[in-house]
């Protein structure tokens, strides 16, 4: 079986998005020889970081993404192969594909941002609110992470349940038995306990309120890091550090290699994830397999996914996250109950299943479509 596959997300500095794509593609490739990809790229990234391969091809269209998918778009053209090649399925790992002749077509929703909270996304998500429901009428299937996005996309963009897929997540091998790694702490400015934050730095990750709750935390000697690219936003986070007073406690990191953030999780004293919606929640379950306390936000499918595992807060309230990551830290008998817990939760996710469950997507399509 060929599949033509979205791999714009390889060639990017790889977030959520990026991570699930290139996991998702070495594990259909390990799971099944038989497996033909063409990949398909339309960005303007350089063709690096994709799996090599004598059963994977790269179409790689150097155009900025935001235009050819607007231009296809409204053009309505099919794609005849141009870009998706002779394929049997045709998978877009990131909210699109192109039109195509055939109803083969397989999209991942990751979540609904753009639909629920369009406030929290760029204007090139907010496209999405246009741009999915057209996708949605061109697939025979869509996958989503959780129940939570299928509840969701089943009632908010009417799509049918019975050809709505989930297979949640796995976790990577760097965080499963990290260990902490004091040199590229102190590198970063870290010397005694901190708590973490990994992720891009923009408004749905609410890092605003994280900021002010860290003037509320009741330990003048924890500092916070925020992991991750700074991506977007109105908030001149470090400016917000300094006006409260707290420039020396919370610290940057920029962007870091999975090796490097698994070292810095496991050396944390606790993740904390107080997001305003998700659609996963990959990265606090990765640290949950490294055996890292969590506070998240009781917030879209964080429940489903990190089961009772975490320290909850509320995410609007500065004082709730505060007094989640105050007991996270203190409080011996609630740390080990909820490193076991999130071990224990961890450990179900796998994504060799991911990679089960899409392959049988792949099947059903290529077969029935």
């Amino acid at each position: 079986m060929r599949i033509a596959y979205d791999a714009a997300p390889l060639l990017n500095p790889k977030t959520g998005i990026g991570h699930y794509a290139a996991t998702l593609l070495e594990e259909l490739l390990a799971l099944d020889e038989s497996l033909h990809f063409n990949l398909f790229a339309l960005t303007m990234n350089r063709s690096n970081g994709i799996v090599k391969s004598d059963r994977v091809e790269l179409n790689h269209l150097r155009m900025p993404a935001r235009i050819g998918v607007t231009l296809w778009e409204h053009l309505r053209f099919a794609d005849r192969g141009r870009l998706t090649g002779n394929s049997d399925v045709v998978h877009g790992t990131n909210f699109w594909i192109p039109p195509i002749a055939s109803r083969k077509g397989v999209v991942t929703i990751h979540d609904l941002t753009f639909h629920l909270y369009p406030e929290l996304c760029t204007p090139q998500v907010q496209r999405y609110r246009w741009i999915v429901p057209r996708v949605l009428r061109r697939c025979a299937r869509v996958i989503v992470p959780t129940n939570t996005v299928a509840e969701q996309l089943a009632s908010e963009l009417s799509f049918p349940s019975d050809r709505i897929v989930v297979t949640p997540e796995g976790v990577r091998g760097a965080f499963k038995g990290a260990s902490p790694d004091p040199d590229l702490a102190g590198r970063l400015g870290v010397y005694d306990d901190y708590v973490l934050f990994a992720g891009t730095q923009e408004p749905r990750k609410n890092l605003d309120r994280l900021v002010e709750a860290m003037g509320l935390v009741e330990l003048s000697d924890l500092k916070l890091l925020i992991a991750g690219p700074p991506g977007w936003g109105s908030v001149d986070l470090p400016g917000w550090a300094r006006s409260l007073g707290l420039s020396d406690r919370v610290l940057f990191s920029g962007y870091l290699r999975d090796e490097q953030l698994a070292s810095l999780m496991a050396g944390a004293k606790a993740l904390v994830f107080p997001t305003l919606y998700e659609g996963f929640g990959l990265v606090p379950l990765e640290a949950m397999a490294a055996g890292v306390p969590v506070v998240a936000a009781k917030a879209g499918a964080l429940p489903e996914t990190l089961g009772d595992a975490p320290f909850w807060c509320d995410p609007l309230d500065p004082a709730s996250i505060a007094d989640a990551i105050q007991r996270a830290v203190t409080d011996e008998d609630a740390r080990a109950l909820s490193i076991a817990q999130g071990r224990q939760q961890a450990a179900a996710y796998d994504w060799r299943d991911t990679a089960r469950l899409t392959l049988d997507a792949y099947r059903s399509i290529a077969a029935h479509g």
